[in-house]
């Protein structure tokens, strides 16, 4: 389950009147309170399988709000008193999250929808009670910001909406999804320029980065989290294996989604078969930036010295020291894919913590 902003501040009054340290956990291990910590814990298997009896580990005590999609308070402290007042603690914060749900907003509703925590009759119920068309043409777009507020986030989305039929919600503490309304045959390039501009006027405006996942079009709305998953893993993923990009595509990302499903440690067993001691000095950044700019530009030799300002046979020379040191000719297709794979596996080797 996701609190949003006005739930959590109610909690938070709840917790500071306990003169206990205290926090509170969604059912990830995620800290949600106090808000800015970033630590993540493991959950029992015991408090999960029965989240709300008070479960004493390690000198603290934890307790589940619910049964179903609970979120779990931790309190310093083993003693009865201490397990009376976590047991009060969950019952007044189940009470308000009960009472939020009871009356979904538009936004409420939608963000439900995308996390997947409505199905069957009542995401039907939600859609028809808030006029939102079960069937139409649409992506979502994953807006993931470093360092604004959500609150803040939401209003410059607002302002940016081109179509009134689409729609935002909040679905993180520095993340916003919009539900973007499209043509029956969608013009990614467009989706994709749109999503620069954006990001290019709040980073001019606010000083602010931002990343930008968008996912595959859905026809049915009953679909919609699956698209929610696409876009936010089109950011984990494209992040790891291009750093310097900022809007990212989910469909565009095949061999990057196939890459991060090898696990750790055979992809740092291939990739260091070409990156390792005896070709550290070759493939320095100047190197490494001369490839790339090569791939980049499809492999065409004149075009890459262009853009680097070298003379084509100095290019020429680097790729030749390159087929001399490891037997790969980049020139050659098959080559340069074998190559750039075996880099990318280095990529994804320490890449896959940071995950919004």
């Amino acid at each position: 389950m996701y609190l949003d902003h006005r739930i959590t501040v109610k909690i938070a009054r709840i917790l500071d009147m306990i003169d206990l340290d205290a926090f509170l956990m969604d059912g990830n291990g995620n800290v949600v309170l106090p808000e800015g910590d970033q630590r993540v814990f493991t959950i029992p298997e015991a408090l999960l399988q029965n989240p709300t009896m008070p479960f004493v580990y390690g000198g603290v005590t934890l307790i589940g709000t619910s049964e179903e999609q609970p979120v779990f308070v931790c309190l310093h402290g083993d003693s009865e008193d201490v397990k009376k007042c976590a047991v009060l603690c969950a019952e007044l914060i189940n009470l308000l999250t009960r009472e939020d749900m009871g009356h979904t907003s538009r936004e409420q509703s939608l963000r439900m929808m995308l996390r997947g925590e409505v199905e069957g009759a009542e995401f039907e119920s939600m859609a028809a009670e808030h006029g939102i068309p079960m069937h139409r043409n649409r992506c979502v777009l994953y807006f993931y910001f470093q360092d604004m507020e959500v609150e803040a986030a939401m209003q410059l989305l607002e302002n940016a909406l081109e179509d009134d039929k689409d729609m935002l919600a909040e679905v993180g503490h520095q993340a916003v999804a919009m539900v973007k309304n499209l043509e029956d045959e969608p013009n990614f390039n467009e989706l994709e320029e749109y999503a620069h501009a954006f990001e290019n006027s709040v980073l001019t405006e606010t000083g602010t980065s931002l990343y930008i996942g968008i996912s595959d079009p859905r026809e049915e709305l009953s679909e919609i989290s699956e698209a929610f998953a696409e876009a936010r893993s089109a950011i984990n993923v494209g992040r790891v294996y291009h750093g310097g990009k900022h809007v990212f595509l989910y469909r565009y990302l095949l061999l990057e989604r196939f890459l991060s499903e090898v696990s750790p440690e055979m992809g740092a067993a291939y990739n260091a078969s070409i990156f390792n001691r005896k070709t550290a000095r070759l493939f320095n950044d100047e190197m490494i930036h001369t490839i790339e700019t090569f791939f980049d530009n499809s492999l065409n030799l004149s075009e890459t010295a262009r853009k680097l300002y070298i003379h084509r046979n100095t290019l020429v020379y680097r790729l030749e020291k390159v087929l001399n040191s490891i037997g790969l000719d980049l020139r050659n297709f098959d080559d340069a894919v074998t190559f750039k794979m075996m880099m990318l596996l280095g990529k994804g080797e320490g890449g896959r913590k940071h995950r919004v």
